[in-house]
């Protein structure tokens, strides 16, 4: 099998380091007001990985919340700095999402598709050429859009 490579990343101040491997999901923009109002912006840039491929270090802090799905979501934060690094919800335990602004190589991405657009900030302009979506996609279709390359060794085939 063939080695894949790792996505690093960490908070502002320093204090907390995360790697993963990276499985091939692709990183989305999230418009709904829960992840407007807990970024402070206009819109979350998330990615996921596989819970089993991603370790962090350093001093965190957590709050839990229930999303505009009716998740439960962890948010972990540096404790120091407060960065928001990464998030974790009931309904699919097999992942961990990266705020994928944390990632070192956070330059290089860009959304492969848009949800909850229906919340979008007024003066946003998404180019036509990337999917969007009023609310959230279905699980088969939100799966098949973060890992248009099929299957992940790793991932339950159906959410909690």
């Amino acid at each position: 099998m063939e080695a894949r490579p790792a996505i690093e990343g960490g908070c502002a101040c320093g204090a907390v380091r995360y790697r993963a491997l990276d499985a091939g999901f692709l990183p989305y923009a999230c418009h709904c007001q829960g992840c407007q109002r807990r970024q402070g912006s206009a819109f979350a840039l998330n990615q996921q990985v596989l819970a089993a491929d991603f370790s962090c270090t350093g001093a965190t802090t957590q709050g839990r919340v229930t999303s505009v799905s009716g998740a439960q979501v962890t948010h972990t934060a540096c404790a120091a700095c407060l960065t928001r690094v990464y998030t974790a919800n009931d309904r699919r335990p097999d992942l961990v999402t990266i705020r994928t602004g944390t990632r070192d190589d956070s330059p290089q991405m860009s959304p492969a598709f848009h949800i909850w657009t229906s919340s979008m900030q007024p003066w946003i302009d998404l180019p036509g050429h990337v999917p969007a979506f009023t609310g959230q996609p279905d699980e088969a279709e939100w799966l098949h859009l973060v890992r248009p390359a099929g299957e992940v060794e790793g991932l339950a085939a159906e959410p909690r």
